[in-house]
């Protein structure tokens, strides 16, 4: 059996969700390239992730063993950061089937919600690992320990619970939608 027809009215969504699904992979994958690509460049880290973890003005290590542990360190936020654009992913391939509103749907759009807020959350601690892991290299009273909390940290965290709220809201009118369409 075949599914019912589209209404003329979704044509646009369902194009823009298919859209928005290939393009949501391509930048994943040039996020995730890019993320751990950077260990490669021992001028990069310096120029990018130094500054980012406070510790702009101090030596750092850039040997092989801070970079392979920057790069293992960094693949922690890089996971979440996959899985959550892998939920965006593929509400936007419903979206290209005209699926609109389902519990899928919203599981899906709170499991992005929490990887959201997680990131926010690690965020910190990512910072702390990095900048030990660029300056354990150096000599006695040269290494540091960098914490910083970002306004970008804790909005990433509100937005994160938001979308969580949202996907929440979705499941209850999933569930009511699937109950009136049993009455019908």
């Amino acid at each position: 059996m075949s599914p019912p027809p589209l209404d003329p009215r979704l044509h646009r969504v369902v194009r823009l969700g298919r859209a928005l699904s290939v393009a949501t992979l391509v930048v994943l994958l040039l996020l995730v390239a890019f993320g751990l690509g950077i260990w490669l460049s021992p001028g990069l880290v310096e120029r990018v992730i130094v500054p980012r973890v406070g510790l702009a003005g101090h030596p750092v290590a850039l040997d092989g063993a801070s970079l392979a542990a920057g790069l293992a360190i960094s693949a922690i936020p890089l996971g979440i950061l996959a899985y959550g654009l892998l939920q965006v992913r593929q509400i936007f391939r419903d979206f290209g089937r005209g699926e609109l509103i389902s519990a899928v749907l919203a599981v899906r759009l709170e499991r992005f919600g929490a990887a959201v807020a997680l990131q926010g959350l690690i965020a910190p601690f990512i910072g702390v690992a990095l900048s030990i892991a660029l300056t354990l290299g150096n000599p006695p009273g040269a290494r540091a320990i960098a914490i910083s909390i970002s306004s970008h940290d804790v909005v990433a965290v509100i937005v994160g619970l938001l979308v969580i709220g949202v996907g929440a809201v979705m499941r209850e009118a999933a569930r009511i939608a699937e109950e009136n369409a049993s009455f019908i």
